[in-house]
């Protein structure tokens, strides 16, 4: 057997490129614990092994295979199914390469294996998507008509509903908090599934739900954050939550994947720099840690407001 991949330890949980519209000669200002820093997007929304592949014992197993059953569609679950066995056959098959393989070369291929499928995994979901954000900036959302493009584009923008570490550290804890099983080894493979199923639900509903594109003439400009995509129809209630996308692609321009049979809640001109701001809050308060804009000024103006 060839020598494994080398392992990708810097596992992003926003996409770098998608972060492009907000730099400056490569460099993006950041908010984080009330510091406003110039970087790179290569150190930013960024954590070690964050993709990293567990190996689930067979109670793990039964109990996601349970999670993501439905019963009335057949296809999901197949899919959700064949996706667990397929992450997790390489611990199989290493397995049975105990005849020709030493210990130490198994562990170096399981390792390198844990750390980069997943994050593979995300960076092919980017590159299906990559022409529609490029088609977007143009302020063109003609993908959306297509079938493909459509799956390709809510696809990726659910999982990036999913993928973030605000996402993740809220869930597990509200699992813990209730008394469940511990997700933690399971949740990497779990944004998938959960993506899967939004995104399903999403496509039936595609000729009833307007994808729009926002225009920003202000001098206010749209911020991003390291929860980019997020819901503007949620309610701090406990009744059941409307859902529609917010994703802001630059500085200037923003997507919203409206609710069935309704218009975008903010107008596609003629938006407000008071509109702009509260869709810029929401995105503050659905941060985990940093807040990303091309202007030093307005990160200042943000962070006097959250003090």
């Amino acid at each position: 057997m060839s020598k494994s991949q080398n392992p990708k330890r810097r596992h992003h949980h926003v996409w770098q490129h998608y972060l492009k519209p907000w730099t400056n000669n490569g460099s993006i200002w950041c908010l984080q614990d009330g510091k406003i820093f110039s970087t790179g997007t290569t150190v930013v929304a960024i954590e070690r092994d964050f993709y990293k592949v567990s190996r689930l014992n067979n109670s793990q197993t039964i109990y996601l295979k349970k999670f993501f059953s439905f019963g009335n569609n057949e296809t999901l679950d197949k899919n959700h199914h064949s996706f667990i066995d397929m992450v997790q056959a390489p611990y199989q098959i290493m397995e049975i390469a105990k005849k020709t393989l030493t210990q130490e070369e198994i562990n170096e291929h399981l390792n390198n294996y844990s750390l980069n499928a997943l994050e593979d995994y995300h960076a092919k979901i980017e590159a299906s998507f990559a022409p529609y954000l490029k088609q977007a900036l143009q302020k063109d959302t003609r993908f959306y008509l297509s079938d493909d493009s459509c799956i390709d584009f809510l696809h990726y923008i659910c999982t990036q509903y999913m993928r973030t570490k605000g996402i993740k550290e809220k869930t597990i804890q509200a699992n813990i908090n209730s008394n469940l099983p511990d997700l933690t080894p399971m949740w990497n493979m779990m944004i998938h599934m959960f993506a899967v199923n939004i995104g399903w639900s999403l496509f039936a509903e595609r000729q009833r739900r307007k994808l729009v594109i926002i225009e920003n003439n202000t001098n206010t400009p749209f911020i991003t954050g390291d929860q980019p995509a997020i819901n503007i129809k949620a309610k701090e209630t406990n009744q059941q939550d409307e859902f529609s996308i917010y994703y802001p692609i630059s500085p200037s321009l923003a997507l919203i994947l409206c609710e069935v049979n309704q218009d975008p809640t903010y107008p596609e001109h003629g938006i407000s720099a008071l509109q702009v701001s509260e869709l810029n809050q929401r995105i503050v308060r659905a941060s985990y840690k940093q807040i990303f804009s091309h202007s030093k000024e307005y990160l200042e103006t943000i962070s006097k407001q959250s003090t």
